[in-house]
């Protein structure tokens, strides 16, 4: 049996396969009695990029919230940073490098918190041979541990699941 494909989507699906290699940006609008504002993504592939940044002003009194955040693919994983402003003004930022592993991941970084604190982040992730486990923590200038938690994820044998998360530190 014979297919004959129409030379109209021949071009079609060669184009499309083109227009992916651009950075493609979508903005959402977003417009309630109580806030509007935007939020718009860009992404490459290519290049191995994500930026996204979002605005909303709180309609009683004009105060702008933002957001910002931006991942770089690399060889080994990819770099994140980003911040976030309330509508108070304050602010909070953080920034990590995430490297692949031959399981999973790891992840350090630091963080600068609402009140101005730092922080250093520790994070892992591995698989299992039925399912995983992710591993994060939080620790203070002085190394305590300020939040951490632990998230396990086991396959059953009947095709169940069993999730365990703990959580500790000071918090």
């Amino acid at each position: 049996m014979r297919f004959l494909i129409p030379a109209g989507l021949v071009i079609a699906i060669g184009a499309s396969t083109v227009a992916f290699a651009e950075p493609v940006t979508r903005t959402i609008t977003v417009d309630t009695p109580r806030y509007d504002g935007t939020r718009t993504t860009t992404r490459d592939r290519e290049a191995g990029t994500l930026e996204r940044d979002s605005i909303l002003t709180r309609g009683s009194d004009g105060a702008v919230a933002t957001r910002s955040y931006d991942r770089q693919r690399t060889d080994a994983g990819a770099l994140v940073s980003g911040s976030t402003t309330r509508f108070d003004g304050d602010t909070r930022s953080f920034s990590a490098e995430r490297t692949r592993t031959a399981r999973g991941y790891r992840s350090e970084g630091s963080v600068t918190g609402f009140n101005g604190e730092s922080y250093d982040y520790q994070a892992a992730g591995r698989r299992t041979p039925n399912g995983f486990v992710r591993r994060q923590g939080l620790r203070d200038s002085d190394g305590d541990l300020v939040a951490g938690r632990r998230v396990a994820l086991r396959r059953g044998p009947n095709g169940g699941t069993v999730r365990r998360a703990t959580r500790f530190g000071r918090r």
